[in-house]
């Protein structure tokens, strides 16, 4: 029987993944052997997977069982900082929150919308989770220079995976100090994607969450032109240490700080970045881009053509991923 069938009703499907999917949401079943659990949880899938078939699951699927299984979910998470609206059973669809007036604020949960520059903060703590040890020390291209915007991995990836966010949205903070370690360990490390990021820093172009945001943006930039090999550490050093959304943090004097202490070898660049607005243009650029792409909320990825705001929506993410690149 083909990879790609299911094994109860036999239905085909192009990848492995549309299958596994197919055979667990229509019939309740393990893809691996065609046993029918019931209607049960999708963790009580990952423990039969690693019960039944630790030998047999392909390696996202068993990083996806081995997460998964005695851990909290993303809801769970979020229920225990606060934001419980995320909780019971909307954890795979976008929650919007409208204000009243003329002049509503679109808040995604889980994500800044881009038709606001206000969002709620993140409780306490919820910026300090996750390793990101992946981050801090994943590969950059041989040739960093041929790449106008920060990026990780492998320039002979099968696909390239554009992150679009902003230095000042807390909901970025918690995506790259916690599931972006396990995306770049999964399929950065592995060479089945690179990863770039393209920091929103104008929306429409005005500022987007703030005036200091393109600050921020400039620093950034600045860092992975003047000393590449040290981006990443500075990325995930400035997101572990990032001040209220409310607040103008994103001072020459405060990104220099943040460079020094995640060991970025040539601060100067930085101040002479957003003195002069070297990287304007890239920046503006990306605005145009994520409006071109279809890009509503950060933080969002560009996985071939599709965009996904991968906080809530892990599953959804990997298996974008996974098809994109022809992956089991």
């Amino acid at each position: 029987m083909s990879a790609h069938t299911c094994p109860i009703c036999t239905d085909q499907f192009e990848t492995v993944g549309a299958a596994r999917d197919h055979t667990w949401s229509a019939h309740s079943a393990c893809h691996y052997c065609g046993e029918q659990l019931g209607d049960e949880t999708d963790e009580q899938l990952y423990r039969h997977w690693l019960a039944a078939h630790p030998d047999d699951l392909s390696r996202v699927d068993y990083k996806r069982a081995d997460t998964a299984v005695d851990s909290l979910t993303f809801s769970e998470r979020l229920s225990e900082r606060g934001g419980g609206a995320a909780v019971g059973g909307l954890t795979r669809r976008q929650l919007l929150l409208a204000g009243g007036g003329a002049a509503t604020a679109s808040v995604v949960i889980g994500a800044t919308a881009l038709s606001t520059n206000t969002s709620p903060e993140p409780d306490d703590g919820a910026n300090t989770g996750g390793d990101v040890g992946a981050v801090t020390t994943a590969s950059i291209p041989e040739t960093p220079g041929e790449f106008r915007y920060a990026t990780m991995g492998s320039a002979d990836a099968n696909i390239t995976v554009t992150y679009f966010g902003s230095w000042k949205c807390p909901y970025c903070a918690q995506f790259s100090t916690g599931m972006l370690s396990q995306l770049v360990t999964d399929y950065v490390e592995s060479g089945t994607i690179a990863l770039e990021f393209r920091n929103l820093a104008y929306i429409g172009g005005d500022p987007f969450l703030g005036p200091d945001a393109p600050a921020a943006g400039q620093a950034g930039l600045a860092v992975w032109n003047t000393d590449p090999a040290s981006y990443w550490g500075f990325h995930e050093y400035v997101f572990r240490n990032q001040p209220p959304e409310s607040d103008q943090w994103a001072t020459a004097e405060r990104l220099v700080e943040f460079a020094q202490a995640a060991s970025v070898s040539e601060t100067a660049s930085i101040r002479r970045a957003i003195q002069e607005k070297q990287y304007d243009d890239a920046l503006r650029a990306t605005d145009r881009a994520a409006s071109d792409s279809g890009v509503d909320a950060t933080p969002t990825l560009l996985i071939n053509g599709t965009t996904i705001n991968p906080l809530g929506n892990e599953e959804r993410t990997r298996q974008l991923i996974e098809d994109a690149t022809g992956s089991n």
